[in-house]
């Protein structure tokens, strides 16, 4: 298992993320399975991971050879902390769909997570082989060879970069600590003699803490390290080191302060602070680690105001944590800045009508609409909003247009039926129930409006 979670994940590029854009879904024939992959989509974006993952499931009984459901089960896995379940997803979807650039993305991240750094070599082997123009590729995999403890074959890999690609810094710095790594321990005297030196390089420092992590010698790490911060106060990389060490030694209120200490410098890259949020906040419902996260991100907020990824990182902290109303400040703020997230207008308005703040929604809805009218989703939450807010005409013509963008969506189509009967027209609106039904929708409610040829609120 690799040692030093936050710092040496450093030394793998953020090349691998995959997160923030997902691979395009391949056309589906039948319209069954694009509502049923519409729905896990839905229930993701609600985190509902198990409903989400019972519609994909559902989905691989009809097309089993969906690469694309593979990758969401393999992401909700993921986020879930269910590395094996995740890693057999991503798989199966690599073996159907081999070309597709994001599922060996999410393969990689998994390795890094895990410590595989064997199986994260062949996963960037398959990468160069699909983008052999992307440098950060052949990086990553010497650095992965090197933390696997392969020093000539990280050597030979660097010199390909670097024929290849041509010189740089990062590559030099590479080389050294392969020239580091190879004393198989630093006795006390060896970690004595580096405290005593005049030393000012900071990056060797943290390069011999990291070293010095690896082999499990977190006491002396932690005495280089604290030389290191007394150089350079500022040094993000210096405190994630430490936040390492200290969560080796089980003093986890000190590895937190580590952490935030990093989180305030600006110049800690906004993707890392993301990534080890996201982190925090995988696995089963931990409420210190909850709370770690949100200090984590309102930090973040702090250190980057002018960045809508940090507030909507907030947000996403505070809706787990059901605070709401909360959540719906962030995600608002992230909208003043740009109005060009997609998926952040969608938990707002979700936000909104959850809490029953329909005029709201309403003018939310519109602004949404100018930015993106093409999102039936959008007329299906103004529909919600106007017909709470008893304007029901206009929630027919709002809940109409969102079926003309999607005309099988079985939430459109059972929510036609609700205005509809709303309005009067309980024939048709029990046709629509029905319709519902039909398209792959079988809630608990949609039976009962059907069984008692009614309206349930």
């Amino acid at each position: 298992m690799m040692k030093g979670k936050w710092f040496l994940m450093l030394m793998l590029s953020c090349s691998t993320a995959v997160f923030a854009q997902e691979p395009v879904v391949s056309a589906l024939d039948s319209m069954a399975v694009k509502t049923l992959f519409f729905a896990g989509l839905k229930e993701k974006l609600n985190e509902n991971y198990p409903k989400a993952a019972e519609n994909f499931d559902r989905l691989l009984k009809i097309d089993p050879d969906n690469s694309a459901a593979y990758f969401e089960i393999a992401t909700l896995n993921y986020r879930q902390n269910k590395l094996m379940e995740s890693e057999m997803a991503i798989k199966k979807a690599t073996s159907l769909n081999p070309n597709n650039v994001w599922y060996w993305k999410l393969l990689a991240e998994l390795y890094k997570r895990k410590g595989d750094m064997d199986n994260l070599v062949g996963v960037f082997d398959k990468l160069i082989a699909l983008s052999p123009d992307e440098d950060s590729y052949y990086f990553d995999r010497s650095n992965a060879l090197l933390l696997a403890g392969k020093e000539e074959e990280a050597l030979k890999g660097y010199d390909l970069l670097e024929k290849k690609f041509g010189p740089s810094d990062a590559l030099t710095e590479a080389r050294q600590r392969v020239s580091m790594s190879k004393d198989d321990v630093f006795d006390k005297n060896a970690v004595e003699k580096i405290l005593a030196e005049d030393v000012k390089d900071v990056k060797r420092l943290l390069y011999t803490s990291g070293l010095l992590i690896q082999k499990n010698q977190n006491a002396e790490a932690l005495a280089v390290l604290k030389k290191a911060s007394e150089l350079e106060p500022d040094n993000f990389e210096v405190d994630l080191a430490m936040a390492d060490v200290y969560g080796a030694l089980k003093n986890n209120a000190d590895a937190q302060l580590s952490l935030k200490k990093a989180f305030e410098s600006p110049m800690m890259p906004i993707d890392q602070k993301v990534k080890i949020v996201v982190m925090l906040l995988g696995g089963k419902k931990n409420q210190l680690r909850m709370n770690d996260a949100a200090e984590l991100a309102m930090v973040a907020v702090k250190a980057h105001p002018d960045d809508p990824k940090v507030f909507a990182l907030y947000g996403d902290v505070l809706y787990q944590q059901g605070n709401l109303q909360g959540a719906l400040t962030q995600f608002q703020s992230a909208l003043k800045i740009t109005d060009q997230l997609y998926a952040v207008w969608e938990q707002v308005l979700n936000i909104q009508t959850s809490l029953g703040l329909y005029k709201d929604a309403i003018k939310t809805a519109d602004d949404a609409l100018t930015v993106y009218p093409n999102q039936a989703i959008l007329y299906y939450y103004m529909a919600v909003a106007l017909q709470n807010d008893n304007q029901n005409a206009q929630a027919l013509t709002n809940i109409k247009a969102a079926l003309q963008l999607d005309a099988e969506n079985p939430l459109y189509i059972e929510y036609y039926g609700d205005v509809l009967f709303l309005k009067g027209d309980k024939e048709l609106a029990l046709a629509q129930w029905k319709k519902a039904k039909s398209a792959g929708s079988d809630s608990e409610k949609l039976n009962k409006k059907i069984n008692e040829k009614k309206y349930i609120q």
